[in-house]
């Protein structure tokens, strides 16, 4: 069901690794986190006759590992898959989110960098990261940094188009702009999603919907649930749109009619959950709201954990996921055509450097060594 693309995807761009990448039209474009190359110095032979010889790097700061993560830098990486692909930004960073536009013209880039070498200042629960945005009206071939406070995280980006669009920082805390970047606006989030112990606090899970409406979903201690907020473009203020009982949101999927699917996991999230709790069996599960009704459509068996949910351009639901029932696991993708209620389950064998499904067009991708492959899944 695969074809071959590539046998040396990406290979020249070291660190290997293929990135968050996207393909169009064998086009490609890849944010890419990476670390410092770190290059061993070249050994004597007598050097390697000694038993007790190690490796040693060619610098010293390659030895300090809080030096390697302050060296780490994201990349925007361009060009044509049976050609040259190129770096065509850098800039440091341990933590990044983009956005592109569907013409793939416009792309948003943040990032966050901290020194590791710096404690926390008294009185402060984290080291402080440094924020900076960026946009780029060209495919990446040249940005602009736009006004934005360094001190203020951004982790997510959700954009309808190229001037409009949501920013997702810690706190939880959402900007809109309606300008490209412009200007932003701060919006209030839901009653409970904050938590005053925790300053970095996140949503379980942030995602725009088809409808042109921004959901967000946190888990509830004090009652062990989830609910989903709803903030519909123009509306200032998120209302409670559903409530799931003892599950964990993992991701939302909803069409331009406002048919909303929710996949999510059963119990708390990680974090909340007790050690000795951790490896308990916790089924994925696929749920489905009319703007009235709440009805869980589908559980999975305990073994394939879900991490996304997506609709396909002939309107099916595209699970994927991980079967982690063996020490390797494996990519597991699982498709239903009729609304959730029955599915087509394929392993897709061990699990990939990167891959990722192109909602748009139906194609899905896939990185296993230097070997990139793809398949369709309408």
């Amino acid at each position: 069901m695969w074809d071959r693309v590539s046998n040396d995807f990406m290979k020249e761009d070291t660190p290997y690794g293929p990135g968050d990448f996207r393909i169009r039209d064998e086009q490609l474009l890849s944010m890419k986190l990476t670390n410092p190359e770190l290059i061993f110095r070249e050994r004597t032979p007598e050097e390697l006759a000694e038993p007790n010889s190690r490796a040693e790097f060619t610098e010293e700061w390659m030895n300090d590992v809080s030096e390697i993560a302050n060296r780490r830098s994201v990349r925007i990486l361009g060009g044509d898959l049976e050609g040259e692909v190129t770096r065509r930004f850098e800039e440091p960073a341990q933590r990044a989110d983009w956005w592109v536009s569907p013409d793939w013209q416009t792309i948003y880039l943040a990032t966050g960098w901290m020194d590791y070498h710096d404690e926390p200042a008294a009185g402060q629960s984290y080291t402080p990261q440094l924020t900076q945005l960026f946009r780029s009206t060209d495919q990446g071939r040249e940005w602009e940094k736009l006004r934005w406070p360094e001190d203020q995280n951004i982790s997510f980006l959700r954009f309808l188009d190229a001037e409009r669009g949501y920013l997702i920082g810690w706190g939880p805390r959402i900007w809109r702009t309606e300008d490209g970047g412009e200007h932003w606006e701060e919006l209030p989030v839901p009653d409970g999603a904050r938590n005053p112990e925790n300053e970095r606090q996140q949503f379980d899970l942030v995602a725009l919907g088809l409808d042109g409406t921004l959901r967000m979903a946190f888990f509830r201690p004090d009652n062990g649930t989830s609910p989903v907020y709803a903030l519909p473009w123009g509306e200032d203020t998120p209302r409670q749109e559903l409530t799931l009982p003892q599950h964990t949101v993992s991701d939302i999927a909803a069409n331009e009619h406002g048919i909303v699917y929710v996949l999510a996991r059963e119990g708390r999230p990680r974090h909340l959950t007790a050690p000795e709790e951790r490896d308990q069996p916790r089924p994925s599960s696929v749920w489905g709201w009319n703007g009235e009704t709440l009805q869980e459509l589908h559980e999975f068996a305990p073994q394939l954990v879900g991490y996304a949910l997506y609709l396909t351009p002939e309107e099916g639901l595209l699970f994927d996921g991980v079967d982690d029932s063996s020490l390797l696991g494996s990519d597991v993708t699982a498709v239903s055509y009729d609304g959730g209620g029955s599915w087509k389950i394929e392993d897709e064998g061990r699990s990939a450097q990167g891959g990722y499904y192109d909602a748009q067009t139906g194609e899905r991708w896939r990185v296993s060594g230097y070997s990139l492959y793809r398949r369709e899944i309408p």
